[in-house]
């Protein structure tokens, strides 16, 4: 299965909390037309170790909440959608291997063989709230409905 990468497929928003959050939480909506399962990487509330897990499962349309140990703005992401599209990548990524079970580990002290390294996307919350949408992006021009012509471009 052939897999294209979706570096911009993430779209960080932020909140703002009229009080100080005691938790890292990802606000996440899933709105493409398949699933994707997602794996974080984020520093610990201990401030030295950052940690990362896999997985966090979403339905299309399905919005929930992802609730990490932190105090820390700074995460980093990556997901991978039922048809094969991958949200990785992009400015300030981070290559780290990921297991397609279940996982949870320190950075560099995994010992196990990873089944893949992945480039995650950084992202930054602010107040310690990030919204992220998933979504595929339109690559292609829209198609008409079935019937109709494709539209022309103007000749000049």
């Amino acid at each position: 299965m052939s897999k294209k990468s979706i570096t911009a497929a993430l779209a960080l928003g932020v909140a703002s909390l009229s009080f100080n959050a005691q938790a890292l939480v990802l606000d996440c909506k899933n709105v493409a037309q398949v699933p994707i399962a997602v794996a974080v990487s984020y520093l610990d509330y201990d401030g030295k170790t950052w940690l990362v897990e896999g997985w966090y499962n979403f339905e299309p349309g399905e919005h929930a909440k992802i609730d990490l140990d932190s105090t820390n703005n700074i995460f980093y992401i990556y997901g991978e959608f039922q048809e094969g599209s991958e949200v990785s990548g992009g400015n300030g990524s981070l290559n780290l291997p990921i297991y397609y079970r279940t996982f949870k580990y320190v950075q560099g002290q995994n010992a196990l063989q990873a089944d893949k390294n992945v480039n995650f996307v950084r992202g930054v919350a602010s107040n310690g709230v990030a919204e992220i949408a998933f979504g595929p992006l339109q690559s292609e021009a829209p198609q008409p409905p079935q019937g109709q012509p494709a539209p022309q471009a103007p000749r000049q």
